[in-house]
């Protein structure tokens, strides 16, 4: 029997809302501009990753994902059932769509999503989409062209969740 995990059941981990990290590493103590190409890294999300700033609160960066390609199953649940690639907690993200087309298939069963049985909606240049709390989901660049988001991503209160695909956020 698979073990769920829940967001209160996870140690706290290293920070406080004060601290905002660039890269997911590096603890920025001033402000200065974040580039791109400082903070891309090759993942294993489904495509290439802007990891830009991380605080207690909240995160953000940027995906650039090929056509035809689908990133990893994301989970925003209140427990983890350890089907998704990536369990985040009670959390809320949302991209904002800079070039191509996606479309977001959402469910609360991960081989429903990989298997492409879910509903699903598509998304272009321009628009936003939006993952509320209790769901898992999967990204497909549906367009001809490589596609980019923004992704921006809450971070519930309480006990942070230790992701399991994520850069650590070790000091």
């Amino acid at each position: 029997m698979q073990q769920t995990r829940r967001a209160e059941d996870v140690e706290k981990a290293v920070g406080t809302s004060a601290e905002v990290w660039f890269g997911v590493s590096e603890p920025m103590k001033t402000p200065r501009p974040v580039r791109v190409q400082d903070a891309i890294v090759d993942s294993h999300f489904g495509g290439r990753v802007g990891l830009f700033v991380h605080a207690a609160c909240w995160d953000s960066g940027l995906m650039f994902v090929e056509p035809g390609h689908d990133t990893a199953v994301f989970s925003m649940e209140d427990t983890d059932d350890g089907t998704a690639d990536e369990w985040y907690g009670p959390a809320h993200e949302f991209y904002y769509i800079l070039a191509g087309e996606f479309t977001i298939r959402y469910d609360t069963d991960a081989g429903r999503l990989r298997r492409k049985e879910s509903p699903s909606y598509r998304v272009r240049a321009g628009e936003y989409a939006v993952h509320p709390v209790g769901w898992k989901f999967q990204v497909q660049c549906t367009s001809s062209v490589p596609g980019t988001f923004l992704w921006c991503k809450q971070i519930p209160p309480g006990p942070p969740v230790r992701e399991r695909l994520q850069v650590p956020l070790g000091r």
